[in-house]
């Protein structure tokens, strides 16, 4: 930024001449006021500028990836060291076709982008404290479908990619790492023995070795008979760097499928299962957990619960536990005639817990979904807030909450306007009041969101697939000003 100046001033101090003693003018002053005058008009200019441009929620930039000839999409945003970001997802890349790809950001744009020479998709990505990006894909599509973590350096070098792991038909799962650099990822396939869905944990060491002898599988039915599926939402790691799975478990009970929400603890030492919590409060009513999260001693997981003789009978679900998954507290959140749903919490150092999700109304004629975002109380007895949101379009819902140091909540999703979908990011205050709201569809005829991550200069990143107005997919970021 320019800084304030003054024009030179010459020493004009009266000089005796021959023609007497008057003083003579100074032939600088006026041109020295005049530019004074100016660079303050500029500075001005440019203060009122800077402060135009990076008013809170607006739109910085919008970057993308992928031509007509080179279609890219982006499904997962992560959070690096010194406000970088990365997104993961695939581009098309000849001759192999669609290829996994990830790319890194900074607040001044892209700094790189790669994809690896396989057929597939990265469908999550990560960092280490070192600022080395890490994706999970599906490589091979198909029945020799297999899961590689690929490691690449901070300035994007490539650094190694771990031996496949057979997964035939199922598309790659999620990834944490944990405080030593360890990459833990969580794999769904298909169960050998019998019909329905498992999964298989991993762990890999900073050279991408496997740190345990074998992967852990996970199959219900050897714990409970009546268990035909594990499905597995999303994995993260304590302080300790203990492995904490959520999802939900499929069991036949009176010959109909019945869910229960499933939240599993495994040893990152070894991978032995530590401790496993079914949600049977409700007895009959069913449930599925959507997403884990661990901040200190504290374990949140977030989901939905349902009547299956009444799908309207749909509730949020919150469940706050012990590092030992011993349950400590449980809500329920709707009313009659909702139908709600929770997609991801965030936890503050009071213990309060911060969700969002959607809310589904039901009327005669269909019905309309509202973006729900509520703060509870670490006993989570009550909400201290909640707000909704919804368009005129009457459809629109929360995907990913985030939450910076002072207390400021920040929503992205969806809304639809007819077939099409928009990104949609909200800002809210620390007591829920909200502070700008803001849509993209990057010009095209339909975006969908991937994502969502605050950086370290006051910006709030948003990623995922848009359509570009010609036709074909690109991947996007964008970049608000908070």
């Amino acid at each position: 930024m320019l800084t304030k100046g003054g024009a030179m001033h010459r020493d004009c101090t009266s000089r005796q001449g021959r023609r007497g003693t008057a003083r003579r003018p100074a032939r600088g002053a006026p041109r020295g006021a005049a530019l004074t005058a100016l660079l303050t008009v500029l500075v001005v200019l440019l203060i009122a500028a800077e402060a135009q441009a990076y008013a809170p929620g607006h739109l910085i930039w919008a970057k993308r990836i992928g031509t007509s000839t080179s279609e890219a999409a982006a499904w997962s945003i992560a959070r690096g060291p010194n406000g970088a970001v990365a997104l993961a997802g695939r581009q098309y890349a000849s001759p192999i076709g669609s290829a996994p790809m990830v790319a890194k950001y900074t607040a001044a744009g892209r700094k790189w982008v790669r994809t690896y020479p396989a057929s597939g998709s990265a469908s999550a990505v990560a960092f280490d404290r070192a600022g080395n990006v890490y994706v999970v894909a599906s490589v091979n599509p198909g029945p020799g479908g297999d899961i590689v973590v690929i490691k690449y350096s901070a300035a994007g070098d490539w650094q190694w990619t771990t031996p496949p792991y057979d997964a035939p038909g199922y598309f790659a799962g999620r990834l944490a790492v944990d405080r030593s650099g360890d990459v833990i990822v969580v794999v769904p396939h298909p169960n050998q023995n019998a019909t329905g869905t498992i999964f298989s944990l991993l762990k890999y060491d900073t050279n991408g070795a496997l740190a345990w002898p074998a992967p852990v599988t996970y199959d219900p039915a050897s714990i409970d008979p009546a268990a035909v599926t594990a499905d597995p939402t999303d994995v993260t790691v304590d302080g300790d760097g203990d492995i904490y799975v959520s999802g939900y478990t499929t069991y036949i009970r009176d010959s109909h499928y019945v869910d229960s929400g499933l939240v599993l603890k495994f040893a990152g030492a070894n991978g032995s299962r530590l401790s496993r919590f079914m949600d049977f409060t409700l007895g009959a009513t069913e449930s599925q957990f959507s997403d884990v999260v661990v901040r200190g001693s504290t374990v949140v997981a977030v989901g939905t619960t349902y009547d299956p003789a009444d799908w309207n009978l749909r509730e949020g679900l919150v469940a706050k536990f012990d590092l030992g998954l011993h349950r400590q507290y449980r809500k329920e959140w709707g009313g009659a005639g909702t139908r709600e749903l929770f997609q991801q919490a965030v936890i503050d150092g009071k213990g309060n817990v911060y969700v969002t999700g959607k809310r589904l109304l039901v009327t005669g004629s269909g019905g309309y979904t509202k973006v729900v975002t509520l703060k509870l109380g670490p006993r989570l007895l009550k909400a201290l807030w909640q707000v909704t949101y919804m368009p005129r379009s009457r459809f629109a819902q929360g995907q990913r909450i985030a939450r910076d140091g002072a207390g400021n909540v920040y929503v992205s999703g969806v809304t639809t306007m007819g077939d099409y979908d928009k990104f949609l990011t909200i800002k809210y205050s620390p007591s829920g009041a909200r502070r700008w709201l803001r849509t993209w569809s990057g010009g095209g005829v339909n975006a969908s969101p991937g994502g969502l991550a605050l950086g370290a200069k006051g910006d709030v990143f948003v990623a995922g697939t848009a359509t570009a107005a010609s036709g074909f997919e690109q991947a996007a970021l964008l970049r608000y000003q908070r």
